[in-house]
């Protein structure tokens, strides 16, 4: 009797955690929102993804530890961690991580601009050229 009680007090504080970390992965796709400008249908597809992860990591959750049973205590202790984070952590996490995501946005750029530089100077170099044919061409035109 007091094994299944503690597999069941287990499960519940691992429901806790799951409740929890699906805050942290919410407010990552939030710090994402508020860094990147977002069309609507972005917001949308952004939305589907975090549901179907929650969803997967939930059906997982019931598979490996309730031999994919439901039961009201998990969806308590999801709904708990959840509360318990998004009113005790969620303002702190947030602002860290839209420092991450405005910190790794940053660093994307400048590398993308730095791997884009060598063709950025050929495209200029051929157009510059472009411009010299086409003033040729329009000036040869106009002799004949």
């Amino acid at each position: 009797m007091a094994e299944i009680i503690v597999q069941q007090s287990s499960l519940f504080l691992i429901s806790v955690l799951y409740g929890v970390i699906l805050g942290l992965w919410y407010d990552f796709f939030r710090a994402v929102r508020r860094k990147i400008s977002h069309r609507n249908r972005t917001v949308h597809m952004e939305d589907i993804v975090f549901c179907l992860s929650a969803a997967a990591g939930l059906f997982l959750l019931f598979q490996i530890y309730n031999q994919g049973s439901i039961r009201f205590y998990v969806l308590l202790g999801l709904f708990a961690g959840a509360m318990g984070y998004f009113f005790l952590l969620s303002a702190l996490m947030e602002k860290g991580m839209e420092l991450l995501v405005g910190a790794a946005v940053f660093f994307l750029k400048k590398a993308a601009a730095a791997l884009f530089f060598p063709g950025k100077i050929i495209v200029n170099s051929l157009l510059k050229t472009l411009k010299k044919v086409r003033r040729t061409v329009k000036i040869v035109r106009s002799r004949k």
